[in-house]
């Protein structure tokens, strides 16, 4: 009477029958029949069905204590039961989930559970089809497992992302296994075994774009450091690959990183400017600012809003030019080209003060509308140079209108204040820098209004150099206005280009 048995030698399910001596149907080992008995490699088919079938009441009932012991004992009966196999591991899964156990690695084991499972199922010899439909039934358990562990974190999300995003690497990384394992091994050919791996992807993609969104918690933002946005870049990158090789019609463009909370804080702070603009319409004529301390404190929303845009635009996984990012982009605009803006403040209704950034903020800023400028080119060509050349305008009127008669008075003043000279030429250089080609590099066309600031900005470099009363030495030694050198350099540059 033929029995199972497992092979000592490849492990394999094999037929036998009771002989001394034995030969393996699989790898044509010898071996004999008293072998089998002393190693436990016996089949007890019978035990087996009974142990599983009392293992599975209890697991259905919720006790997955004592529906794991019944599974270990279906295993001793068979150790190729691959169904006890799984199922003793996934009881052990669902007690540490219940015990709420923080130093239980669930992906981790989860992963680990469909590889040893596929090698005990692998060596059993069933058919293929009871292969797919285990696998199937297995992997669609599973996906429970793992998308409530990558999905239901949105507690930690708003109150730790830092964590968050370390915890959703750790926990892609461990995942990224179950998709190298092997095509036959898995089924993955199979449609209804790609169809719920393609619902395990679907959901680890999301939770890549979630995690590496920028957001801003309370007020303050949060951005993944370069550690973390590198990680997540190259595991999205994975696992868009695997999905392309599970499934050739795999599309990676819906997803999208989430911009609304973006969206809402620059329309917040926009509306806002809006409103200071039209309660400053009369000073606004002559480009100038009466309430000068609350619009100080309206820029300084600006610069959050606008390190909120550039973020999003530039540390998400999103295509720079797709219509995603248009209302992103010309926000950006409204914003950098305002924070570049020197400031004429009304000071008692009646003097004036001319403010400007300083220049590592300026030189930063330019970075910013470089990269807007090239980037949302194709959105809009039309309104991005409009857009430039506005924004050049109106800083022409200010830089005419207020800093050179300034300096003109000042440079024919015999008794003129060094120090306030000074001052005056520096800021004046500094907010023309926007215009030198070496800080926003971007020339779509000739533009004739930024041509005549680069003129002012060259007159008053060459003033400060030659006629301010401060050496060359001095001016490296200073951090305050070493950036004359810098944009010196820069003029050359123009001059050569």
């Amino acid at each position: 009477m033929a029995i199972f048995a497992i092979c000592p030698v490849c492990s394999k399910t094999i037929k036998i029958e009771r002989q001394p001596k034995l030969s393996c149907p699989e790898c044509d080992s010898q071996f004999g029949y008293a072998e089998l008995q002393r190693k436990r490699l016996l089949i007890d088919e019978r035990t087996e069905r009974a142990e599983l079938a009392a293992a599975k009441s209890f697991f259905r009932s919720g006790d997955f204590m004592n529906a794991q012991e019944h599974f270990k004992l279906a295993l001793e009966a068979n150790g190729n039961s691959y169904a006890a196999k799984y199922f003793v591991m996934l009881c052990d899964i669902y007690l540490h989930e219940a015990g709420d156990s923080e130093k239980y690695d669930v992906m981790s084991a989860v992963v680990d559970m469909i590889r040893r499972s596929l090698d005990v199922l692998a060596r059993s010899n069933v058919a293929v089809a009871d292969k797919l439909a285990f696998i199937t039934a297995m992997l669609a358990e599973t996906k429970i497992i793992i998308t409530r562990r990558l999905s239901e974190r949105d507690e930690q999300f708003n109150s730790d992302i830092d964590s968050y995003r370390k915890q959703t690497v750790s926990d892609l990384t461990k995942l990224l296994e179950l998709f190298k394992i092997e095509r036959e091994q898995i089924m993955s050919f199979a449609p209804e075994v790609s169809a719920v791996l393609n619902e395990i992807l679907d959901c680890a993609i999301k939770v890549c774009y979630k995690a590496v969104q920028t957001v801003m918690i309370g007020d303050e933002i949060k951005t993944p450091n370069d550690s973390d946005y590198k990680n997540l870049l190259s595991l999205c990158n994975d696992l868009c690959f695997f999905g392309h090789s599970i499934n050739p019609y795999f599309d990676s463009s819906p997803y999208s990183p989430d911009f609304s909370q973006n969206y809402e804080y620059n329309k917040s702070v926009l509306g806002r400017i809006k409103a200071f603009d039209e309660n400053n319409k009369v000073n606004a004529k002559k480009n100038a600012i009466g309430d000068i301390d609350a619009y100080e404190k309206l820029l300084e929303e600006c610069e959050k809003a606008l390190k909120f845009t550039y973020l999003s635009c530039y540390r998400s996984m999103c295509s720079r030019q797709v219509a995603r990012h248009a209302q992103l982009f010309f926000d950006g605009f409204d914003l950098v080209y305002r924070l570049l803006m020197p400031r004429v403040a009304l000071l008692d209704g009646k003097r004036i003060e001319i403010r400007t950034s300083i220049f590592a903020d300026i030189s930063e800023r330019c970075d910013m509308l470089t990269r807007f400028l090239v980037d949302a080119y194709e959105l809009n060509p039309e309104a991005i140079s409009t857009g430039l050349h506005e924004y050049y305008e109106k800083l022409y009127d200010i830089v005419s209108t207020y800093y050179v008669p300034e300096m003109d008075k000042l440079a024919k003043s015999k008794d003129r204040n060094n120090l306030y000279y000074q001052q005056l030429l520096s800021d004046c250089v500094c907010s023309c820098a926007p215009a030198l080609k070496k800080y926003v590099d971007f020339s779509d066309e000739t533009d004739k209004v930024r041509v005549k600031i680069v003129k002012i900005c060259r007159s008053a470099t060459e003033d400060f150099l030659l006629r301010a009363g401060i050496t060359i030495d001095e001016i490296e030694q200073s951090n305050f206005y070493r950036p004359i050198l810098q944009i010196s350099n820069a003029l050359v540059e123009e001059d050569n280009e």
